[in-house]
């Protein structure tokens, strides 16, 4: 089984018969599964969000929150779910400070049946183990969820070459004057790993740096620390020798295939990035098996995709 363990969907049209604008590369769940169908892809991690979750992108591309409610949004990710049951697990956001109702929204998602909760905290202004977030890692502990933290590290200008804090977007910034580097930041990540041995967690980009062998090794030791911690490769250069690094530190049953669909893995990029890992010579097809597929059913821990119950409209 292979699961792609990081992708979001925007709907094509707005009620209003507007295209969305968010991506240029199509997005819509239907051309993910075609894709899938193409690449051999069983299942997903499908990530949705609110625009608020992510103001700063948006405001890198001029959109406006208007522009995309429709086509951003949880009734899109909940219509998606609905339709296609046996492909999707799914990790909302909608958690954004700025979105009034999203503590009861994600107490509501969960128990739906959501598999888990997707954090992007950088955009947020915030770090992981922030107070606001506390109640959000008790919901999931509560409701046997895990949780995918988005460190989005490689905005926070720190390296390759380092930025000036006050130069970068809101949130970021804030985020980027709290810490001096990596290690510094995962400070605050081992406060949370630590105090939650319950909850999977998942390093999306496994930990949103520019991947390099000395990085991946840093994540990798981060990782090994815990056994309720792993990763998605989403929009990592997956033929580097960093994924040799990453699953030799981490282990290799730590490391989950990801796509970040639709900003990456397009057409053909799709199967190139399941050749890489499955490449001869490279991973034993065991290893191989357990990073494209069986990782990810253990970081769910077995549980099935889809909702345990329909929405209250």
């Amino acid at each position: 089984m292979i699961i792609d363990t990081h992708v979001h969907f925007i709907k094509p049209v707005d009620s209003r018969g507007n295209r969305q604008v968010y991506s240029p590369n199509p997005s819509s769940a239907e051309d993910y599964l075609a894709l899938m169908d193409a690449s051999g892809i069983d299942r997903a991690f499908f990530i949705s969000w609110s625009p608020e979750d992510i103001l700063s992108d948006l405001a890198v591309k001029g959109i406006t929150v208007e522009t995309v409610r429709e086509t951003m949004s949880r009734e899109y990710a909940l219509d998606v779910l609905a339709r296609y049951p046996d492909r999707f697990y799914w990790f909302p956001c909608h958690l954004g400070p700025a979105i009034p109702d999203y503590l009861p929204m994600a107490r509501e998602n969960l128990a739906l049946g959501a598999a888990g909760l997707k954090f992007a905290v950088s955009f947020w202004g915030e770090l992981p183990d922030d107070e606001r977030l506390i109640p959000l890692y008790d919901l999931a502990r509560d409701h046997r969820a895990q949780v995918i933290i988005d460190t989005s590290y490689w905005y926070l200008g720190k390296e390759d070459p380092p930025t000036d804090p006050d130069t970068l977007q809101e949130g970021h910034r804030e985020v980027a004057k709290r810490v001096i580097d990596f290690a510094d930041y995962a400070r605050h990540l081992r406060a949370v790993f630590s105090a939650y041995p319950a909850i999977n967690f998942s390093l999306a980009h496994a930990g949103a740096r520019n991947f390099n062998v000395e990085r991946a090794r840093e994540a990798g030791s981060l990782m090994r620390e815990y056994p309720n911690v792993f990763a998605d490769l989403g929009a990592l250069d997956v033929s580097s020798p960093a994924l040799d690094a990453l699953v030799e530190i981490a282990g290799s049953n730590r490391v989950m295939f990801g796509t970040d669909y639709p900003h990456f893995a397009q057409g053909p990029a799709m199967r190139r990035l399941i050749d890489h890992i499955r490449r001869p010579g490279r991973f034993t097809p065991r290893v191989a098996d357990m990073i494209l597929g069986d990782n990810a059913l253990a970081f769910v821990q077995e549980k099935k995709p889809g909702l345990l119950a329909a929405p209250q409209r």
